[in-house]
């Protein structure tokens, strides 16, 4: 019983500091265009989201029903309140137990015409490197992948987290970047996926240090 009220009740809570910390930040988007048109499109996408902007990213597109690959595990009972009253979906499966399961339910649901979010280097590392799980799910589905990332100018960061995980303050301003999508090839061989791989990896790791130098920028 207690659990229960705590998985209705801790969300709620979470859902209440973010709102109240984005009501008081600024925001500036960059690169967003190709994503706005693919949303007006009703086109199905991918979001690359590393895992050190997990926290925000459901406020950031809530209302959007956005698919969101949530572990099954009792932490997840918490992400997935979250998740649901943001406006989006979840889809839950774990990556690290049975990952092949959570994939097919990705696939399933991108299959329907909806989006999904995926974080490819969780739940546990290595950090910024993309595993192999987004770029099957993209050659399968033929959906786009768009690099997403968040920096802000004021910003807690914690260290001792392996992904260095981004804890936005008030009255902050959000640097939001996406990067151009990225279209896999449906047929490929062993060499040719790999270079995908290493594709989407760049592409991510370049959208996140443009989102880094322009919130530094506007600090200074």
């Amino acid at each position: 019983m207690k659990r229960k009220f705590l998985v209705w009740f801790l969300p709620l809570i979470v859902c209440f500091l973010q709102r109240c910390i984005g009501f008081t930040s600024r925001f500036k988007e960059i690169g967003k265009a190709h994503y706005d048109l693919l949303v007006a499109k009703n086109s199905p996408l991918i979001l690359s989201i590393w895992h050190t902007n997990v926290l925000y990213s459901p406020y950031l597109h809530r209302g959007k029903n956005v698919g969101v690959l949530i572990s099954e595990s009792k932490d997840g009972d918490f992400i997935n309140q979250v998740v649901l009253r943001f406006g989006n979906t979840s889809i839950r499966g774990s990556s690290s137990k049975g990952g092949s399961k959570a994939l097919k339910a990705v696939i399933v649901h991108l299959k329907k015409g909806l989006s999904a979010a995926f974080t490819p280097d969780g739940p546990r590392g290595p950090a910024l490197i993309v595993q192999p799980g987004l770029i099957a799910a993209a050659q399968v589905t033929q959906a786009p992948i768009v690099p997403f990332h968040y920096e802000c100018t004021r910003q807690w960061i914690l260290e001792k987290a392996w992904d260095k995980h981004r804890v936005p303050k008030p009255f902050t301003t959000f640097v939001v970047s996406y990067g151009d999508p990225i279209y896999i090839p449906r047929e490929m061989n062993e060499v040719e996926f790999e270079n995908q791989r290493k594709l989407v990896e760049e592409a991510m790791l370049a959208n996140r240090e443009r989102a880094i130098s322009e919130a530094q920028r506007l600090s200074s």
